[in-house]
């Protein structure tokens, strides 16, 4: 008996050992939720001591949004009688920190459900750089706003939304004038600069729900969601004269000039090829009459 409990004492020593060591956060709590057990790495996360949370529940330690959070996991969890793996984001010295959770229940040697388990990993620097793997395939490298491929996602979505609901939506489509002569006179360094702040003074004027991406070279895009062409119309030329009055020093005092193309959803351009095609036209339009101007498909 004597040497049964010396080997029970250090089974409790080495699970000790390990959860403690594993780096891993480690608890079990009681279908109820008040914690029963936490390890060590469970205490340092959160700067409390171990027997802060023993007999306590997450809403008495944690945001309730947290504590809401962890506890549709643990039901989950219970209900589901298998581990489960969650996502979960946890404030942390208030700085939101991603956590990859396993939650699973917990059975006496009767076979009776008494117990939720928890190990979670912090998986914030993870998470960090899917997002900027995600962004740096989302966004132009030199001007940092939306790709084409991007662009042309967001603008299907909202063209969608638009035919759902029958709202306004509108596109705009710019071209820097004699831009090339830009980059042959001046270097593309230069151009790159003219390019990046030319973003600049358009996301200046563009409310938050309208979306800007580069289609390519000096050609960009804006979509406009819940916007008539007439309204489209003035913010074009509210954007045009902007540009019209920069002198950039790069170009030794030369002015700026761009050209805007319009076109919004309607009966007749029920596709975004059809929509963009109809922009582009009208930018040809604008174009053709001298440049430095805006034009309505």
């Amino acid at each position: 008996m004597s040497d049964e409990k010396d080997w029970s004492q250090q089974q409790l020593q080495i699970f000790k050992a390990i959860a403690d060591n594993s780096g891993a956060v480690i608890g079990a709590k009681s279908l109820d939720g008040e914690y029963l057990y936490v390890n060590q790495q469970y205490g340092r996360l959160f700067q409390r001591p171990v027997s802060d949370f023993i007999g306590r529940k997450d809403s008495e330690l944690f945001p309730a949004e947290t504590a809401a959070q962890f506890r549709r996991a643990d039901l989950l969890a219970q209900q589901s009688q298998n581990p489960i793996s969650v996502e979960e984001v946890v404030p942390v010295d208030g700085i939101d920190r991603d956590f990859l959770s396993i939650k699973f229940p917990i059975y006496s040697t009767e076979g009776k459900l008494f117990a939720t388990g928890l190990v979670a990993a912090d998986i914030s620097k993870i998470k960090d750089l899917q997002r900027q793997l995600q962004s740096m395939a989302d966004h132009d490298v030199l001007t940092e706003c939306y790709n084409r491929r991007k662009i042309l996602e967001i603008a299907e979505l909202y063209l969608k939304k638009a035919r759902r609901y029958q709202q306004d939506l509108a596109v705009l489509v710019f071209d820097l004038d004699h831009f090339k002569q830009v980059n042959d006179t001046f270097g593309h360094a230069v151009g790159d600069c003219i390019l990046s702040g030319f973003v600049d003074r358009v996301n200046a004027e563009l409310r938050k729900p309208d979306e800007l991406g580069r289609l390519g070279g000096e050609e960009f895009i804006a979509v406009l969601p819940d916007t008539s062409a007439v309204s489209a119309l003035a913010l074009a030329e509210r954007i045009r004269e902007k540009i019209a009055l920069w002198y950039p020093e790069q170009l030794a005092g030369q002015q700026v000039t761009s050209s805007i193309g319009i076109a919004g959803f309607s009966l007749s351009l029920q596709s975004l090829d059809e929509l963009v095609a109809a922009a582009d036209h009208a930018l040809y339009q604008a174009k053709a009459n001298g440049r430095n101007c805006v034009r309505l498909y």
